[in-house]
């Protein structure tokens, strides 16, 4: 009897070993990817940094060739209209 509970206790503690070694390897996974990583996107950053302020260039000149007919007709419309008023008031002054 006592034999059959040695080999219990054994079986038990062998899997309670596997049970925790699955957990360790998950975790030593992560920390050999978070190391791998760390060697890895600095250099990336960098280029993807460059690439982000190409774009950043590009979407500020789309953007200034696309306001700039709008800001210039309207300014061209104040300008007509600060004329228009004032014509209007030499008119009004005759009367």
């Amino acid at each position: 009897m006592a034999a059959l509970r040695d080999v219990s206790v054994i079986l038990l503690s062998i899997e309670a070993f596997v049970l925790l070694l699955i957990p360790l390897i998950i975790l030593a996974a992560c920390v050999y990817g978070v190391h791998w990583l760390r060697r890895k996107l600095p250099p990336l950053f960098a280029q993807v940094r460059k690439y982000l302020a190409l774009a950043q260039l590009y979407v500020n000149r789309a953007s200034a060739a696309t306001a700039a007919p709008i800001i210039k007709t309207r300014a061209v419309a104040a300008q007509w209209g600060a004329w228009w008023d004032t014509l209007a008031g030499f008119v009004k002054e005759k009367s």
